[in-house]
């Protein structure tokens, strides 16, 4: 059966057996920085804002963790459906969750700047940021995939995701490399390419990792041996 058919297939089971909790519970707790001062003042200035709606990214990033585990994995080692299938579609459930979740916090981050700089807010500035920490936290899950047979990625991705945070804020870069960047600062513009490529880099990443490693040839004449075998 060709790949395109399995997708229809494939979407409740990869919907149901989805490590949705932490995703969930990121998605709720993400909102709390930016929403606690809208709901109270809305008069924030923006470089402080911009740094709350940053730790609401961060959070919904690190809730993506989880979501390309698969405890059966080892159940699963040989069926008709190639691994990287529900591996991708696990992906595009992180993707849109973490999008309506991400278009959430900008909104209600948006009401949390002072009506005098509400308009300076760049969105798609730090909307290259959200997706360049998605992507990396879905490299290193890929990765962590690749080191627990498929089951555990977020073991990795976790505090790889926190390693990674931590030493771009505190490791001293020249302007231009810095990532988060203030915004109308000179580092600004060249911050984004930076998290372009990124998000680039990190993206092939997945597409390659979530592919399983081709087995060796007489592994595989071996494999077909034993089917045949009565």
């Amino acid at each position: 059966m060709r790949a395109g058919r399995l997708w229809p297939l494939l979407v409740p089971y990869v919907l149901r057996s989805s490590r949705a909790t932490p995703l969930v519970a990121a998605g709720a707790v993400a909102w709390l920085p930016v929403g606690v001062p809208a709901a109270v003042s809305g008069g924030l200035p923006l470089s402080e804002a911009v740094l709350l709606i940053r730790a609401g990214a961060v959070l919904l990033a690190m809730g993506a963790a989880f979501v390309l585990d698969d405890s059966a994995a080892a159940m699963t080692e040989v069926t008709p459906v190639p691994r990287w299938l529900p591996r991708a579609l696990r992906v595009g459930v992180a993707v849109v969750s973490v999008g309506a979740g991400w278009t959430g916090v900008l909104v209600v981050g948006a009401r949390a700047v002072g009506p005098d700089e509400r308009e300076l807010l760049p969105w798609a500035g730090l909307t290259w940021e959200a997706a360049g920490l998605l992507a990396v936290v879905l490299a290193l899950a890929a990765l962590g995939l690749r080191l627990t047979a498929g089951r555990d990625g977020g073991a990795l991705a976790t505090p790889g995701a926190v390693l990674v945070v931590v030493l771009a804020v505190l490791t001293p870069l020249p302007d231009g490399l810095q990532p988060f960047a203030q915004p109308l600062s000179k580092a600004w513009g060249p911050s984004r390419g930076v998290w372009a490529a990124l998000l680039g880099v990190a993206a092939l990443t997945v597409v390659v990792l979530i592919r399983e490693p081709s087995a060796p040839a007489g592994r595989a004449r071996d494999n077909r041996t034993e089917g045949e075998a009565p």
